[in-house]
């Protein structure tokens, strides 16, 4: 069972999210809240394994919030969950220690895969999230991104791509029509050539570089 908090001072959201999440078996909402302070406190006392987390909230904002939480207790999953579809905020809750980031408009569709990919150990960006990153890239001109893309091969691209998307290596094998063991290897080229350690520090990289599919 996976024990989830939600963060959002909204009540109406807070509501819809529990009904969509307690309709999954494996899923317990533990506590639903509406400000900064209470999530800290009853982060503490609850120990969830998860904490969807609400980017913008009067007093106490969810990145703060974000930082104090992972302070205290670097074992949960914080999964970010917004309005705001800002690469600078994107940027900033992935910096401090966000496991995901989920548009609210895509919460019904994305948020228990979205959970299921943090708990995992996966980040996770929901498909509107990546989709911004893609027209950052085209916005700015690829600048960042072209110099990358020289340093990686085509298919490493892709692949770091679709791991930034919190996509499993056999999710990946099966879109690139590819072995599952040479995703590995194309994985393992790309933290090589990058100087990067997980699939987290993957996915602040393609959201600082606006990295996709060229």
């Amino acid at each position: 069972m996976i024990r989830i908090m939600l963060v959002d001072d909204h009540r109406m959201v807070r509501d819809a999210l529990r009904t969509v999440l307690e309709q999954d078996d494996g899923i317990e909402v533990v506590a639903a809240v509406g400000d900064g302070e209470t999530a800290l406190r009853l982060a503490g006392e609850l120990s969830p394994a998860v904490v969807v987390m609400d980017v913008a909230m009067p007093g106490l904002s969810g990145i703060e919030t974000t930082r104090r939480l992972l302070a205290r207790r670097p074992e949960i999953k914080v999964l970010a969950l917004s309005t705001y579809l800002d690469r600078r905020i994107i940027q900033q809750m992935l910096d401090i220690g966000a496991s995901g980031y989920i548009a609210k408009s895509a919460a019904g569709a994305e948020l228990k895969q979205g959970i299921r990919n943090v708990v995992a150990g996966r980040s996770y960006l929901c498909s509107e999230v990546a989709a911004l990153i893609a027209d950052g890239l085209r916005e700015r001109g690829g600048a960042a991104g072209q110099a990358d893309s020289r340093v990686l091969s085509r298919r490493e691209v892709q692949v770091a791509t679709l791991l930034a998307e919190g996509k499993s290596a056999p999710d990946i094998a099966a879109e690139l029509h590819i072995a599952p063991s040479t995703v590995d290897v194309h994985r393992r080229n790309l933290m090589r050539k990058l100087e990067l350690h997980n699939v987290v520090e993957l996915t602040r990289y393609a959201v600082r570089t606006g990295l996709v599919i060229p």
